[in-house]
C-alpha cells in the first residue's frame, strides 16, 4: 500500500489548544494539511499557530480554523464536525488528542457529592465523569460521525484515517489514577475494534501510546506530584515523530497500538518504539478457539461485508 499523505488534506484535531494536540496540528500545517483545532481554549502557543495559518478560505496553502468546544457536550461535538465540513468541504483525518490526566474536579479518589473538588454532580441523572467524557466518550463519538461520513458512497474516495492518542496507561494499571488507566484502555480497544475498517473501507485506525511527555499537562500542581521534572520522558517532536508515522506509513491502519517511551538514563536518551502485539490480552487464533461452537466470527464476517457495501445505515433496519 502507498503511503498516507497529509499534504493537502483536512485534519480535526481535539486538544489543539496545548501540548501534544497543538503539536499534532503544528506539524500537520507544516506538512501542508489544513486543520480545524479543537478545545476550550488556546494557549499562547496556538495562538500562534492558528494566527500564522489562519486564512480558511484565500489562497491554496494550508488554513487553521479554531472552534471552541467543549467534548463533555455532544451538541458542540456535533458543532464542530458541521463546521469543519463547512469551513473545508470535507474531513480526511480525525485525531482524537484532548484528554485529562485524571484531575482533581474528576478523580475517583474526590467522589462527587463527598469531595468539595470534584465537579462531577453526584445527582447528575444521566452522570458520566469528566475525565472519561473527554479521554473516552468523546474520541468514539467523533469517531462514529467520522466513519458513518466516510462510509458513505459519495465519500469513500477520501479514505479516512483515525490516530486516537491513548497510553501505555491503556494496557499497565495503577492505583492512583484509576479513571486514566481505564479511560485510555476504552481508547486501545476501540482502536483494536475497528481494526478490519481498513480491510473492507480503507478507513484507517492507529492509536499512539506513549509514556510520559514533557507536555504542559504535567505542570499542573496535581500532576507535579505524580511526574517529576527528572523523570525521563519524551520531547513533544519525539513523540510527534512517531505519531505522524502512525498517520502515513503503510504499515500501520489495521488498528495498530504503537508504544514510544524514553528508556536509557537521563544521559543516554533513548526512543523505544514498537508495534504492541497485545498477544497477552488480544490473540485472534485464541479467539477463534474460544468462539468455537458459536457464530460470533461467521456474524462479523456478514457484517464486515454489509457494512463496506452499504455503510452505517443498514444497521438501524435490524430489530
Amino acid at each position: 500500500m502507498a503511503a498516507c499523505k497529509v499534504e493537502g488534506s483536512v485534519a480535526l484535531v481535539t486538544g489543539a489548544g496545548s501540548g501534544i494536540g497543538h503539536g499534532l496540528a503544528r506539524r500537520l500545517l507544516e506538512l501542508g494539511c489544513s486543520v480545524v483545532m479543537a478545545d476550550l481554549k488556546l494557549r499562547p502557543e496556538a495562538e500562534e499557530t492558528l494566527n500564522k495559518y489562519q486564512n480558511p478560505t484565500k489562497g491554496t496553502g494550508p488554513s487553521a480554523f479554531f472552534h471552541q468546544t467543549d467534548l463533555c457536550d455532544w451538541s458542540q461535538i456535533n458543532s464542530l464536525w458541521q463546521t469543519a465540513l463547512k469551513t473545508f468541504g470535507r474531513v480526511n483525518l480525525l485525531v482524537n488528542s484532548a484528554g485529562l490526566y485524571e484531575p482533581p474536579f474528576s478523580d475517583f479518589w474526590n467522589p462527587p457529592g463527598i469531595s468539595p473538588l470534584s465537579q462531577d454532580p453526584a445527582d447528575a441523572q444521566v452522570g458520566v465523569y469528566k475525565t472519561y467524557a473527554v479521554n473516552t466518550i468523546a474520541p468514539v463519538r467523533l469517531a462514529q460521525i467520522a466513519i458513518e461520513y466516510w462510509l458513505r458512497p459519495e465519500n469513500r474516495e477520501l479514505q479516512g484515517n483515525i490516530l486516537w492518542m491513548a497510553s501505555m496507561a491503556g494496557y499497565i494499571h495503577g492505583l492512583l489514577t484509576p479513571f486514566y488507566y481505564s479511560s485510555k484502555a476504552a481508547v486501545v480497544s476501540m482502536c483494536k475494534s475497528l481494526g478490519s475498517l481498513n480491510k473492507i473501507a480503507g478507513i484507517r485506525n492507529v492509536a499512539i501510546c506513549p509514556g510520559v511527555v514533557d507536555t504542559p499537562i504535567f505542570h499542573a500542581q496535581y500532576s507535579r506530584e505524580r511526574v517529576r521534572s527528572d523523570d525521563l520522558m519524551l520531547t513533544l517532536d519525539e513523540l510527534l515523530n512517531v505519531a505522524m508515522d502512525g498517520i502515513q506509513n503503510p504499515q500501520y491502519g489495521d488498528g495498530n497500538i504503537i508504544e514510544v517511551f524514553c528508556g536509557g538514563t537521563q544521559d543516554a536518551h533513548e526512543v523505544c518504539v514498537r508495534d504492541v502485539p497485545m498477544e497477552a490480552v488480544y490473540n485472534m487464533e485464541g479467539l477463534k478457539g474460544l468462539a468455537a461452537g458459536t457464530h460470533i466470527i461467521a456474524t462479523q464476517d456478514e457484517f464486515e461485508k454489509r457494512l463496506k457495501k452499504e455503510g452505517m445505515g443498514f444497521h438501524s433496519t435490524l430489530k
